[in-house]
């Protein structure tokens, strides 16, 4: 009796540990398992296992794509912002030496019919008279020659400018040189015309007029447009100045 009791409780604890050895087996399978990866109370024990989150294999690509876009996108706007800023300044100066351009041809214009005319102003006979007679009228042919000179100059160096996008004489004050200089000229041009106003008006008054005075007269309306055009002219070489990007 003893011994098919024996047998018995032998027989019984032998199951008992196969099927605790089973059971072992497959929660080790069924953690292995990916159905049994994904479950949330296998997630909970192993956050809680190993103080780690769990990440997915997929959330660690998908996050340096992100970082890597977006210093990308900074990056590319300001270079666009800055190419976009640079053509309209290339405009905007290349506008700008087209219309100095306009004033350099005016100004040489005008300077020369001013001093053309009033060294053609002569006189025949007994009662001929002549430019060079009065300093009012020799002042205005001095300085129209001088300005026709310069704004010759200047129309050629900003036509080769534009055509070569270089200057024919390189110095690096030339904003300074030119807006000084335009300042010069236009004050001794104001300075010369009123001169020669006030001759005319004392001609006229005392003699009446004639056609001496009609040429001075027109010479001096001459020399006044081209104190215009370096008055203009001063404004855009100080605008130059100013911003320091000489045209």
């Amino acid at each position: 009796m003893d011994f098919l009791k024996y047998h018995h409780n032998r027989h019984l604890s032998s199951a008992t540990s196969n099927r605790s050895v089973s059971d072992a087996d497959s929660q080790l399978d069924e953690f292995h398992s990916p159905l049994r990866a994904n479950s949330p109370h296998l997630s909970d024990s192993i956050i809680t296992d190993n103080h780690t989150p769990y990440r997915s294999p997929l959330s660690n690509n998908v996050a340096p794509l992100a970082k890597s876009k977006s210093p990308a996108g900074n990056f590319n706007r300001p270079v666009r912002e800055d190419v976009v800023v640079a053509v309209a300044g290339s405009r905007k100066w290349a506008m700008v030496e087209k219309v100095g351009l306009g004033f350099r041809v005016c100004e040489a214009v005008f300077s020369l019919i001013a001093f053309s005319v009033m060294v053609s102003d002569k006189t025949q006979g007994w009662s001929g008279d002549s430019f060079y007679r009065y300093k009012e009228y020799r002042y205005l042919v001095a300085v129209n020659v001088i300005a026709f000179a310069y704004a010759a100059f200047q129309a050629i160096d900003l036509t080769y400018h534009l055509v070569y996008k270089r200057h024919i004489v390189l110095y690096s004050l030339r904003s300074h040189f030119d807006f000084l200089i335009d300042q010069i000229l236009a004050y001794l041009l104001i300075s010369s015309s009123s001169s020669a106003v006030t001759r005319i008006n004392d001609w006229v008054l005392n003699w009446g007029s004639d056609e001496f005075i009609k040429k001075a007269s027109a010479s001096t309306v001459m020399s006044f447009l081209a104190f215009l055009g370096f008055a203009f002219s001063s404004l855009i070489s100080g605008y130059d100045l100013c911003n320091q990007n000489p045209i």
